[in-house]
């Protein structure tokens, strides 16, 4: 395994010891391709070596590795299978993360050390029947009744259904609507398994993923003491939000297993198989699609880590850890499908490992939060954190060429309704097919208050001069110089502009 230069000497201990495992255990994990049997021996090696506790304080039993320990066991973990990695990665963010961050010390001191000695396993139970991304609409609900919860509903999708021994569950546990549009009307739980009322509905049959059981779980009358509850009651949407960027980037790094063995395997083959007289290794287009695995490998380890490093470091990273969920998922998919291209039939073959690979690839996309919510955090969260850098630049005609150019900011004291049509008129030169900003508009003109710019731009657009484009709120967002603004503003020779060899 690779190693980055800021991690410690216990990370780079850690990739060496995870590395050898994965390399020792890799034909057991093979097996389970085939026979799909859940690894709980390879679980309770895992769990021998303390890679449970890599989360957790060393005072709670743990070995503290944090965010960059997890992903380092994950990433070789995946190596093996990801039944493995997919059990391993669900029971740290099941329960283990929530624990640490919300959980009181009872709590902690009643889970957490067995966690780390990997006596439970944990998962963690959002989605429902009626409920995917959409988390905040989550119907299970948790009626308290003295020093009990009791909880009806169902979830699905649950991995690690009826191997974990304890769920984090989220449920409503307000109907009001002030509470519903303040996300203050979900609770957290810790749910232990053989609980009354408590049983798995459906195991699934899915397309890949082969040795892990996901599933619907099915609550009736389930009663939760009140200590189980993580946080106070109305917290659970705050819980369940502050543990998504851990989960997609310890998700994202159980790819990067898979990612190398399917390179490994693709590389290999190549040398290997001859066609036309040569290895077909030798030929430029299969060059071409070792180097975008190569390349698509790098780049997801290197936003994986620089992620994790962040979460160590008590940063959120929403951006970071998103952007890795989304590249490392879609690169994945991409990798796998290029290796099996190269390994041509024996790809396509169940007696190679990349096409357990391919059958993984997909689901990738959807689970921890799917591609497209991806994109609309990162969409989100990303025009806001960098909005000062994304500002499209103050643009002026040059005085002497006569051509657009970046420019300082020369805000004017003079406020009024011919300046503004003027700056509108200038906009048109630099900028034709665009509106021009409220806020590029505010600072040109020191000094203005949004009454004053209101009244003038409102004047402005009863004349004719200018179209106005309101935003959801009804505020004036931005504006444009009508045909009869321009005229009105400057004369035709203002706008005119040839370059030197239409005028030869």
């Amino acid at each position: 395994m690779e190693t980055y230069p800021w991690w410690s000497e216990k990370h780079n201990k850690l990739a060496d010891e995870a590395k050898k495992f994965a390399d020792e255990n890799i034909p057991r994990g093979e097996e389970i391709l085939w026979t799909r049997e859940f690894p709980s021996d390879l679980l309770k090696k895992a769990a021998e070596r303390g890679w449970f506790g890599a989360s957790i304080p060393e005072e709670q039993g743990g070995t503290d590795m944090g965010a960059t320990g997890c992903c380092i066991i994950s990433e070789e973990l995946s190596r093996v299978c990801f039944a493995l990695a997919g059990a391993y990665i669900t029971t740290i963010i099941g329960g283990t993360e929530q624990l640490l961050r919300f959980g009181n010390d009872e709590q902690r001191k009643r889970w957490l050390p067995r966690i780390a000695k990997g006596e439970l396993l944990g998962a963690i139970c959002i989605s429902e029947p009626v409920v995917g991304s959409d988390a905040a609409g989550i119907e299970t609900t948790a009626k308290r009744e003295g020093d009990e919860y009791v909880i009806n509903g169902k979830k699905k999708f649950i991995i690690n259904t009826g191997v974990a021994d304890i769920y984090c569950l989220y449920a409503k546990t307000s109907n009001r609507p002030q509470d519903i549009t303040k996300h203050n009307h979900l609770s957290a739980f810790i749910t232990e398994k053989d609980t009354p009322g408590f049983t798995v509905e459906r195991i699934n049959e899915l397309s890949g993923w082969f040795g892990l059981p996901n599933g619907y779980l099915d609550f009736n009358e389930v009663r939760v003491p009140v200590k189980n509850r993580i946080g106070a009651e109305g917290e659970g949407w705050k819980i369940l939000v502050n543990g998504l960027n851990f989960e997609r980037n310890l998700f994202a790094a159980g790819m990067l297993g898979p990612m190398r063995e399917a390179t490994r395997y693709a590389v290999g083959h190549a040398q290997r198989r001859i066609q036309f007289g040569q290895p077909i290794i030798e030929f430029q287009v299969n060059q071409f699609k070792i180097a975008d695995m190569i390349a698509r490998l790098r780049t997801a380890r290197l936003l994986v880590y620089h992620a994790a490093h962040l979460l160590d470091m008590g940063e959120k990273a929403v951006l970071e850890a998103s952007t890795a969920k989304l590249f490392t998922s879609e690169a994945y998919r991409e990798l796998v499908s290029d290796a099996v291209q190269v390994m041509g039939g024996d790809g396509w073959t169940r007696f190679y490992p990349v096409e357990s690979f391919l059958r993984d690839a997909k689901v990738n996309e959807m689970a921890a939060g799917t591609s497209e919510v991806m994109r609309t955090v990162i969409y989100r969260l990303g025009l806001r954190t960098m909005a000062e850098e994304l500002r499209m630049p103050h643009r002026r005609v040059h005085e002497k060429l006569k051509v657009p150019i970046s420019t300082a900011k020369s805000p004017t004291t003079e406020i009024s309704e011919k300046k503004i049509l003027q700056m509108l008129a200038e906009d048109y030169r630099v900028n034709p097919d665009l509106y021009m900003s409220r806020k590029d508009i505010e600072e040109r003109l020191a000094g203005i208050s949004d009454e004053q710019l209101d009244k003038l731009l409102t004047s402005l657009e009863a004349k004719g001069l200018a179209f106005l484009y309101k935003g959801k709120r009804g505020n004036i967002a931005l504006a444009k110089a009508t045909y009869k603004g321009l005229r009105q503003a400057k004369p035709l020779e203002y706008y005119k502009w040839f370059p030197e060899w239409i005028r030869e």
